[in-house]
């Protein structure tokens, strides 16, 4: 049976959103808050369209039995566990942005990010994902106090971020200590994550993840695009898989970086992408 609660973002925050639930006992969302959050995936029936389907994964491409998978639009939010294969299936109606993704647990060990990949369903298909692949963290760097600002970071797999801490604001709930990426393989990349004409250079999982900057974030990352080659760095929203802007930058022959003065205002996936 499926229920609704009401909820922030997501229900990265298990307590916070009881604590809603308990408060609102409505089936609509709070004033200012986001997406209303429902039950969904696999029940033991032969999945049809349309809407999603997908294996749930680690970074070592093992299935992750009895997952947690989201589903988020603007306003709604569908959450399910993953069987014990590691399939999920969510039924949504066209038409509809989505944001496929599962929550980051910091706390693990290895620390694991958030899977994010960003779904368009336009009509009555079925459409499979293939695999939702769940990264791993590295250390990454460590945050010095504001007064350090601004701050030049290796946060892991050569992606270098510039950021001001004063201007950082953590998804509710979490704290800042560092920064850290994960560079993800190609064949652990959704087909969706590059915008229609556009190649693919890099995919980085960042975190703190859903983190916000009041002002513009610098990144540099390893490449070997030819010298003068221009680059676009997007961020994928995690609430509904929206694209940013694109940020301009260019390539040097071992790096790619953003313009001077520009750079990325979220920390979520970070997807490096050429004409």
């Amino acid at each position: 049976m499926m229920t609704t609660r009401c909820f922030g973002e997501t229900m990265r925050h298990i307590v916070f959103f009881a604590f809603l639930a308990l408060l609102a006992g409505c089936e609509n969302p709070l004033p200012g808050t986001h997406p209303t959050e429902k039950d969904a995936g696999v029940d033991g029936s032969t999945p049809t369209g349309p809407g999603i389907l997908g294996i749930l994964k680690d970074h070592a491409d093992q299935p992750i039995g009895g997952g947690k998978v989201l589903a988020c639009m603007a306003t709604l939010c569908l959450f399910g566990d993953a069987a014990p294969d590691g399939q999920f299936h969510f039924p949504i109606e066209p038409t509809a942005e989505v944001a496929l993704k599962t929550l980051p647990d910091p706390t693990a060990t290895p620390r694991k990010s958030a899977a994010l990949c960003p779904v368009r369903i336009v009509d009555s298909s079925l459409i499979d994902v293939g695999s939702l692949h769940v990264p791993s963290l590295p250390e990454g760097a460590l945050l010095g106090p504001a007064a350090q600002d601004p701050q030049t970071l290796t946060a892991g797999d050569g992606l270098v971020l510039t950021l001001r801490v004063a201007d950082l604001m953590p998804y509710l709930g979490d704290t800042l200590v560092d920064v850290a990426a994960r560079r993800i393989p190609p064949p652990q990349v959704c087909p969706w994550v590059v915008p229609e004409g556009e190649e693919l250079v890099a995919v980085y999982a960042l975190h703190p993840f859903a983190a916000v900057s009041a002002s513009p974030i610098a990144v540099r990352a390893p490449s070997d695009v030819p010298s003068g080659t221009k680059v676009r760095f997007r961020t994928i929203s995690e609430i509904d898989g929206a694209f940013s802007e694109p940020v301009p930058g260019e390539a040097d022959g071992t790096s790619v970086a953003t313009a001077p003065q520009m750079g990325i205002t979220e920390l979520t996936w970070l997807v490096i992408s050429k004409e």
